[in-house]
């Protein structure tokens, strides 16, 4: 992370309330309900919330939302998000953006409150419900990742924006933090979890699932997940939520026995919408409900038997750029996908192109036509090197033409 000086402060934040009136759109019209998605009866569901609610602000808006489904048998791990501008009916209310959902039902006394509006409100148009759900706020988070003494977040793509918090002579700053696995405190953590400046929205849901991975990561590898009994209390007063110690306790435990390649990501992106300008003139988003459709089911089924193979796939990346980490940032991506990836060791040349060894005679059972889309990799520079007793399948070599942040 690097900050430089940048000649304007930060403007004055002016809390977003409830949509008076004259905003609730006339032309767009409420949407029919959704059926309820059927969910198999051994999977755990969780609301996982992140809102900008501060001592001296009446009104808040829940600006993260990951929807999270949990096989605990299987085990695996889908986490769906949900942009924060997404245009939906409010049942009992009126047409509004998704991120107001738990405020208006908290200052209303909805019942269930906040958590019961937001989970009527995903019931109403998309289907879903949650059994749980865990809230924090700003400095809740920084609490969190400064806990744990900081985390290591896979950044793809160079971020920059201004720093939100000023030197003592009152300056800000400006941050650019570059590709690469980086250590981040629980201030830069929520920083990179909230700037879009130089992104969009749909960026920014993928940083945020990021973040919270790490801090799964550095949970399970540091001890805390053991030693969740004793520390309940000193998260409890971080965190809101429904969670009982021992559901905690539970999840803690699965979490022990997972890797990241059972972990799937999903979000609501940008051909699962459309723009729209509300007749009060806010940018929003309303749903393309036969893209979004087909989201929702990724994210709530089962691994396929297609996925769940690719985790016995192992693949050792090299890294044969001149850039540091990136063979950690190419793991992540095949994490994410469900390989087993493993960083090697490179053989120090620095090369153009990027390249796959596919240590096989045919491409069946190697997951090679997977890796050769997700890094963009062209036929010729695949190679089959025939079977070994080595356990890697693949070998991802990767060039200068490698793009972390495509």
């Amino acid at each position: 992370m690097t900050l430089e000086p940048i000649s304007a402060h930060r403007p004055t934040a002016v809390p977003i309330g409830v949509l008076p009136p004259q905003h609730i759109s006339a032309t767009y019209a409420i949407p029919t309900a959704v059926p309820r998605y059927p969910i198999p009866e051994d999977a755990l569901t969780i609301l996982l919330l992140g809102n900008d609610e501060r001592p001296d602000w009446q009104h808040w808006n829940t600006d993260a939302i990951h929807y999270v489904v949990i096989y605990p048998k299987i085990p695996s791990v889908s986490v769906l998000s949900i942009p924060r501008d997404l245009y939906v009916y409010l049942p009992g209310f009126y047409m509004s953006r998704i991120n107001t959902a738990d405020m208006i039902g908290t200052l209303n006394n909805y019942d269930g409150g906040g958590f019961g509006l937001l989970n009527q409100t995903l019931l109403y148009n998309m289907g879903i419900t949650a059994d749980y759900y865990a809230m924090v706020n700003m400095p809740g988070l920084r609490g969190i990742v400064d806990a744990l003494d900081g985390i290591e977040v896979p950044v793809h793509c160079r971020i920059e924006d201004h720093w939100p918090y000023p030197t003592e002579s009152g300056e800000y700053l400006w941050v650019v933090v570059e590709p690469g696995f980086q250590h981040m405190d629980g201030k830069l953590a929520l920083w990179y979890a909230r700037t879009r400046r130089t992104t969009s929205v749909f960026d920014r849901e993928q940083r945020q699932q990021q973040v919270l991975e790490a801090i799964w990561r550095k949970a399970r590898s540091s001890g805390v997940i053991q030693a969740i009994p004793s520390l309940y209390e000193q998260y409890n007063q971080l965190v809101d939520t429904n969670l009982k110690l021992g559901n905690i306790v539970t999840l803690g435990v699965l979490a022990a026995r997972m890797d990241t390649s059972q972990v799937a990501r999903y979000n609501i992106g940008r051909s699962q919408v459309h723009p729209y300008v509300t007749p009060g003139g806010g940018s929003v988003f309303v749903p393309n409900w036969e893209e979004m459709a087909v989201m929702i089911d990724r994210a709530l089924l089962p691994p396929s038997p297609s996925r769940a193979a690719l985790a016995s796939i192992r693949v050792e990346i090299w890294n044969s750029t001149s850039n540091q980490q990136w063979e950690l940032l190419a793991a992540d991506r095949l994490w994410s996908s469900g390989f087993a990836a493993t960083p090697g060791s490179a053989d120090g040349e620095v090369r153009t192109t990027t390249e796959i060894h596919v240590y096989s005679d045919h491409a069946k059972g190697t997951g090679v036509s997977t890796v050769q889309s997700i890094f963009n990799v062209s036929d010729d520079n695949v190679h089959f090197l025939g079977a070994t007793d080595d356990e890697i399948k693949l070998r991802l070599i990767l060039g200068e033409d490698y793009n972390p942040c495509r």
